[in-house]
């Protein structure tokens, strides 16, 4: 069977900027894509995400949040911190927070949305003494 990656899409009203932005919580650069609607950004386990602005002929309705993106740093004694940090850089890109942080016994969790209202989980796990941290990460 050939190698498979999973790669994630957003549609978007504005495919450019959102990758902007999405880029800068990954730490990434943006890709142009396909044509001129179409970017991506990779991400460190060989998978993408791609930004893209649907076909006029597309309903393209926008509801349900069964699924969403999960950012997650590296797990660390102090979660709390980090997401706030974390919640703050984002804010000031055009992000917003959805209530307040949630700290819980995995660690500390936000819930986002992006300059389009799309949701977004930044995650921070606690680190465990005696752990695997790179299975956790």
């Amino acid at each position: 069977m050939p190698l498979m990656n999973i790669n994630f899409v957003i549609a978007s009203k504005n495919p450019k900027e959102l990758t902007e932005f999405y880029a800068k919580i990954n730490s990434d650069k943006v890709n142009k894509g396909f044509n001129a609607t179409h970017y991506f950004i990779s991400l460190s386990n060989r998978s993408k995400i791609h930004f893209y602005r649907p076909n006029k002929n597309h309903e393209w309705q926008r509801k349900g949040n069964s699924t969403s993106l999960c950012f997650q740093r590296e797990p660390c004694e102090d979660p709390s911190k980090i997401i706030e940090s974390w919640t703050s850089e984002i804010l000031k890109i055009g992000g917003s927070a959805m209530g307040i942080s949630k700290l819980a016994k995995f660690g500390c969790e936000q819930w986002m949305l992006d300059p389009e209202g799309n949701q977004f989980l930044i995650l921070v796990p606690y680190l465990i003494k005696g752990s695997d941290k790179e299975a956790l990460f």
